[in-house]
């Protein structure tokens, strides 16, 4: 591109444009960008960050007023009236295999004459 594509202004549209709020700013922002356009923009950024945090913790305590706090009595019958637990049944459970095979144990495969045992 030969010309830039930033449009030709005249003398008097030159001027008219550079005492607009809009040339004045982009007059400051050419000679310090840091002040006039990085700052703004950072607090802009913190302060946008502040207000949600309000509403973060809306969320938040919303979802605490869900949770119910168990007082001393409520939380020794929980501990008091728990099953006991057997391992051998929960795994029979998990496998699906108590109520149809209740004998049932696990036994090691025979192996063919001269097949290896796979024993470390």
């Amino acid at each position: 591109m030969a010309f830039g594509s930033k449009p030709f202004l005249g003398k008097k549209e030159q001027e008219i444009y550079d005492r607009s709020f809009i040339g004045r700013y982009q007059k400051l922002v050419k000679k310090n960008h840091f002040l006039f356009f990085g700052l703004p923009m950072m607090l802009s950024i913190a302060y946008g960050s502040y207000i949600l945090s309000d509403f973060t913790a809306l969320r938040f305590e919303r979802q605490d007023e869900k949770v119910k706090e168990l007082d001393e009595n409520e939380a020794l019958s929980i501990i008091n009236n728990r099953r006991k637990v057997d391992i051998k049944d929960e795994y029979y459970k998990l496998q699906g295999l108590l109520d149809e095979h209740e004998n049932w144990e696990p036994k090691r495969v025979e192996r063919l004459k001269g097949e290896s045992d796979n024993r470390w």
